[in-house]
C-alpha cells in the first residue's frame, strides 16, 4: 500500500463512498464506473449473478484491492491515503473461506490490530454461533488450530467471530454465511443486528433472506450497478428475482416474507 498516513476523522460513523470505481483484469472490466454511497450505520447487500463483480467490489470497498480508476472513501477520507494499520482497525471482514491465523482457536478469533480479552473472544464466538462447537474441542478455546478439524460452516463461524471481536466503522461480509444452515444463519443475522447496528455493513449476498434484511440492495450486472434500492422494490423485477436462481421463498403481498429486523434484534 502507498499512503500518506492519514486517518478517518475521529467520531466518524462510517459513511462509505465509491466514486467512479473501475477494475480491469486482462483487458476486461470486472467493475465499471461504480458509484455508491452507503450511509453511516446502514447496511447494503450486493447481489448479482456469478461473475458480476460482487467480491471484487467488496475487496475494493475495504482496500484489499485498489481500483484502476476512481476512489473509495470512508468518512470523506480516501482509503489510499489512510495508514494501513489504522485502516485494519476501522474495517472488519468475514469471508466464505476465511484464513485463520494463530496457534489456538482463541488466537484465531483474537487475531487483529487490537487483541480482545478472553471475555470478548467468548462473547464474539457466542454471537457467531461458534461457542457450542468450540467447547466440544479437546481443549476448548485453547485447542491448537491444527488439532481442531472444522467443517466449512464452522470455519465461517470463527471468521464471523473474529469480525465481531474487532468492532470498527465498517464491516464487510463476503459470502460469509453461505456454509451455515438456515437456522444458524438466522441466529447469526440476529447477532449481527444486535452487535453491529451502529457499524456500516456491506454484505455480498446470495440468499434472498440476506438481501431482504439489508436496508438497501445494489444489483450488479457485468461489473456495473444496474439498480440500487430496497429489496422489496427490486423484487418486483423478474430479472432481479432470477438472480437468486429460483430459490423458493414464501411471499406476503408479492414480496419475500422475512422476519422483522426490529424483532430479531431484541
Amino acid at each position: 500500500f502507498t499512503h500518506r498516513g492519514a486517518a478517518p476523522p475521529p467520531g466518524g460513523r462510517g459513511t462509505l463512498e465509491l466514486r467512479g470505481v473501475a477494475v480491469v483484469r486482462e483487458g476486461v472490466h470486472v467493475l465499471r464506473d461504480v458509484r455508491l454511497t452507503v450511509p453511516a450505520g446502514s447496511s447494503l447487500a450486493v447481489v448479482g449473478r456469478s461473475g458480476a463483480g460482487k467480491s471484487t467490489l467488496a475487496a475494493v470497498a475495504g482496500r484489499l484491492l485498489d481500483p484502476d480508476t476512481g476512489d473509495v472513501r470512508l468518512d470523506g477520507v480516501r482509503l489510499a491515503d489512510v495508514d494501513p494499520v489504522v485502516l485494519r482497525s476501522e474495517i472488519g471482514y468475514a469471508f466464505g473461506r476465511p484464513a485463520l491465523f494463530g496457534p489456538t482457536v482463541a488466537d484465531a478469533i483474537a487475531f487483529g490490530t487490537r487483541r480482545p480479552d478472553p471475555g470478548e473472544v467468548r462473547d464474539a464466538a457466542h454471537a457467531a454461533a461458534a461457542d457450542p462447537f468450540v467447547r466440544l474441542l479437546p481443549h476448548g478455546y485453547d485447542t491448537p488450530l491444527e488439532d481442531a478439524p472444522m467443517s466449512g460452516g464452522e470455519r465461517q463461524r470463527l471468521g464471523l467471530a473474529r469480525a465481531f471481536a474487532h468492532p470498527g466503522r465498517l464491516l464487510i461480509l463476503d459470502d460469509a454465511t453461505s456454509g451455515l444452515d438456515t437456522a444458524t444463519e438466522r441466529r447469526v443475522q440476529r447477532a449481527l443486528d444486535r452487535h453491529s447496528a451502529r457499524r456500516t455493513r456491506l454484505i455480498v449476498a446470495h440468499r434472498v433472506a440476506t438481501a431482504a434484511r439489508a436496508d438497501r440492495v445494489a444489483w450488479l450486472e457485468d461489473g456495473a450497478v444496474r439498480a440500487v434500492g430496497p429489496h422489496t422494490r427490486l423484487w418486483r423485477d423478474p430479472e432481479y428475482r432470477a438472480v437468486f436462481h429460483g430459490e423458493s421463498v414464501p411471499e406476503q403481498n408479492g414480496v419475500p416474507a422475512v422476519e422483522d429486523r426490529t424483532e430479531a434484534a431484541r
